[in-house]
């Protein structure tokens, strides 16, 4: 399949779809992987380095009722609850509704990941989008690092580090600090830009 037109620059190909809350249906599809990483977002076209991809969609929310939500919510909700820093305050995208976004379902990989968090700005709101970190192949998984390093696909699994992910999880707790102190907060994820 050909590669994706790029309309627009990536960042305003962010903001317009974040805008209009869509997802790119015409380049990203849902596949069921297994039954241990359950469902992935795979491409339908290619991408190219630094286009955007999807964005992380969800109710945007306060750190209050982020962790009001956290007590109430099955644990199998709560790891589609994605806290972030902005204007020096916690916030939070709370993906845990089924409600056919893309984003919510893009699988961890700490090691190879494809594609890059980052934080755009559009009609004042926060919106957490994925854009490539390098050109991305009609049919590859779409991939990111959750960051932090106690998710538990990623343990070791026969001798060997499992690069397997979860649909079922997703980042908690993420910051603008140096990627070196990633053990400040448990299962953090950092954002840039």
């Amino acid at each position: 399949m050909a590669a994706m037109r790029r309309r627009n620059p990536p960042k305003t190909d962010a903001i317009v779809h974040a805008a209009k809350g869509l997802d790119k249906t015409a380049g990203l599809e849902v596949k069921y992987i297994d039954s241990f990483k359950g469902r992935g977002v795979f491409a339908k076209a290619q991408f190219q380095k630094a286009d955007f991809v999807v964005e992380y969609r969800g109710e945007l929310i306060n750190s209050e009722e982020s962790q009001r939500r956290r007590r109430i919510y099955h644990g199998q909700c709560t790891v589609f609850m994605f806290d972030f820093l902005w204007q020096e305050r916690t916030w939070c995208i709370d993906a845990a509704r089924e409600d056919g976004s893309l984003g919510r379902l893009v699988n961890d990989d700490h090691i190879h990941p494809n594609c890059k968090m980052k934080k755009v700005i559009t009609e004042g709101k926060p919106h957490l989008c994925l854009f490539a970190l390098r050109d991305i192949k009609s049919g590859e998984e779409i991939t990111y690092d959750y960051g932090g390093t106690d998710w538990p696909w990623r343990k070791q699994v026969g001798g060997q580090s499992a690069v397997t992910e979860s649909s079922q999880a997703e980042p908690s707790i993420t910051t603008e600090q140096d990627p070196q102190s990633s053990s400040f907060f448990q299962n953090k994820v950092l954002l840039y830009g």
